[in-house]
């Protein structure tokens, strides 16, 4: 009894630890399991990730498709050249000789290509294979242009005014050292010294005779294209103080159409000599003393004025007249002599080359660009020698006292005197007070006007 209630007593205990065994057992097989799994599906995926990576293939830059553009035309700009006529120019561009005569031919009755001048812009329009004209273009003058349009079998021409917007303006200023640096810090352009040089070139020397404290005031259309400044049109009146002496000039057109400056008594501004032939010169010898010649060592008189100027500067004539004659000296280089009314004759000496068509019987105008400076001859450095005889004996030129030519025409006097009156009325207002524009308008009627075709006072 007692040892089957013992081993009664233990078979609990017994059960428990064979439970707990077989627990334990399945607890590890599970985690085990899980361990596996979990490996399995990490080890799975990582491999995945390596695959797609490797089968994703490496980026291309892709590059731009650029489609091919035809080219319609081709487009030339150029200058003439010395020498040129607008049938060798074409050629040099790519025409042949038929289609350059051919444009010639056509454009003629509109403009004749004969007077291209040196340096003048045109811009050539070709056929993309570059042998047909399908446009043409030349520079006239400031104000115009030349413009052809067409194929190699016709072409149709046309002058084409510039539409500039004009303005009349009032431009003033004190002299501190030389016109081009006043009119530079004024804040306009160097052309504008150029242009009230040559027109008071007659009566005064730029060089010797601007001081200090010199004025001026001036009236000039100033040209607009697209609300930007481009250049400058006519002065229509001016005032130059100089040193105590005020010299007034006025443009006037009288009823028969004739244009020209003028003091405000009626005399022409223009002589019958420039003061001249250069322009802003420097003089390097003066007349009529003795002086020892720079190469040939002995003293002599001096029967001209030496102007010292750059090489290639353009000389013109400072008369009207007839080129009497063209030649080489050993002692004058390249010279050239001009006869003029009244037997003046005028000397040239040292030049470097003539101007184009200058040869002896040839008449010249005052102004017109007969040669350049050089350094020709007996000569030390390039320079104009300048001379002026009247009955075969040397004058001065700089103290030579030019007589006037054509005044206003008595018929016309009042109606210029109420013009000039006008004129130098706004130009004396202006170096007081600054006046309204109204009022100025007023003064100077069409003071803002567009140049249409047929309106501007130089074509």
């Amino acid at each position: 009894m007692l040892r089957l209630n013992f081993l009664h007593h233990h078979r609990p205990e017994t059960k428990f630890k064979s439970t707990f065994k077989r627990n334990k057992i399945l607890l590890w097989t599970g985690l085990g399991c899980l361990i596996f799994i979990t490996s399995t599906v990490l080890t799975t995926r990582i491999s995945l990730i390596f695959i797609q990576e490797e089968k994703v293939p490496p980026a291309v830059e892709k590059k731009p498709v650029v489609k091919e553009r035809k080219v319609e035309s081709i487009r030339i700009e150029g200058r003439v050249r010395r020498g040129d006529t607008i049938i060798n120019t074409l050629k040099r561009e790519g025409i042949d000789h038929g289609a350059a005569y051919q444009f010639f031919n056509d454009v003629k009755p509109v403009y004749n290509l004969r007077k291209i001048n040196t340096g003048k812009k045109y811009t050539l329009l070709l056929t993309s294979e570059g042998n047909g004209i399908k446009k043409f273009t030349y520079e006239i003058d400031a104000n115009r242009y030349l413009e052809v349009s067409g194929d190699n079998d016709t072409f149709k021409g046309e002058i084409v005014t510039i539409p500039y917007e004009v303005r009349r303006e009032v431009v003033k200023g004190t002299i501190s050292y030389s016109l081009f640096e006043t009119i530079l810090d004024i804040g306009e352009k160097a052309e504008l010294a150029d242009i009230l040089a040559s027109l008071y070139e007659y009566d005064v020397d730029f060089n010797r005779d601007i001081r200090p404290k010199d004025s001026f005031a001036v009236i000039v259309e100033k040209k607009y294209l697209e609300g930007k400044f481009v250049g400058y049109g006519d002065v229509l009146a001016s005032e130059f103080a100089n040193n105590g002496k005020v010299i007034r000039l006025i443009r006037y057109t009288d009823p028969e159409g004739n244009t020209a400056f003028y003091h405000p008594d009626g005399r022409s501004v223009r002589k019958m000599f420039l003061r001249c032939p250069l322009p802003f010169m420097r003089v390097t010898s003066r007349y009529g003393y003795r002086r020892r010649h720079p190469v040939l060592g002995f003293s002599a008189r001096h029967n001209g004025v030496d102007f010292g100027a750059p090489a290639g500067t353009k000389i013109r004539a400072s008369a009207s007249g007839v080129v009497q004659r063209v030649g080489y000296g050993r002692y004058k280089g390249r010279y050239i002599t001009i006869r003029h009314p009244n037997r003046y004759v005028s000397h040239y000496y040292h030049l470097s080359r003539g101007a184009r068509n200058i040869k002896a019987g040839v008449r010249v105008e005052q102004g017109q660009v007969i040669g350049y400076v050089g350094s020709t001859g007996l000569s030390t450095g390039p320079h104009l020698h300048y001379g002026l005889q009247k009955n075969g004996r040397f004058l001065n030129p700089l103290h030579l006292k030019s007589p006037t030519k054509n005044p206003v025409k008595k018929i016309y006097f009042a109606d210029f005197e109420q013009y000039a009156a006008r004129h130098f009325l706004l130009i004396s207002g202006s170096q007081l007070v600054k006046i309204p524009k109204p009022l100025q308008d007023a003064l100077l009627p069409a003071a803002n006007r567009d140049i249409q075709a047929g309106t501007q006072s130089k074509m």
